[in-house]
């Protein structure tokens, strides 16, 4: 089967991988501070501030943004003609949701019920990291054949 030609895009494919990959690196380390500053909460008592102003909350806030907008940024690139890896929609479905459930597996201990904020969208940018590889490999498969 013939290599689709590349497109003409303003930022190449991969352009795109790198700053999608400095983007989900950046949700991981917003992660990790979230699981530094995570406290259990306790059963008695009430929190000494706004629940919604803790450093651990804003930090998984703003992991999960991170790693949504690094999703919805490479959509295009990633889910090209170009992109043989995950192009069905079963396929992408099935390799979101086992991301999901290893993230939500990784995160559990360290966030617990934050990880079902942070697993489902750092696996959303795994799965177009994924997309996004595959296009770049035909990308450089393609440039050499020319």
């Amino acid at each position: 089967m013939p290599l689709p030609p590349p497109r003409s895009d303003p930022l190449s494919v991969g352009a795109r991988l790198l700053w999608s990959s400095v983007g989900s690196a950046l949700a991981v380390l917003l992660a990790l501070a979230a699981a530094h500053d995570y406290v259990l909460p306790r059963s008695r008592g009430s929190a000494g501030g706004s629940i919604w102003l803790e450093a651990d909350f804003l930090c998984t806030l703003a992991s999960s943004t991170a790693a949504l907008g690094v999703g919805v940024w490479s959509s295009r690139a990633a889910t090209s003609a170009g992109a043989t890896a995950a192009r069905s929609l079963t396929a992408r479905v099935a390799i979101w949701a086992g991301l999901t459930l290893l993230f939500l597996g990784l995160w559990l201990e360290h966030v617990f019920l934050f990880a079902l904020l942070i697993a489902p969208t750092h696996a959303f940018a795994g799965l177009r990291l994924i997309g996004l590889w595959s296009a770049w490999r035909t990308d450089v498969a393609w440039r050499r054949r020319s």
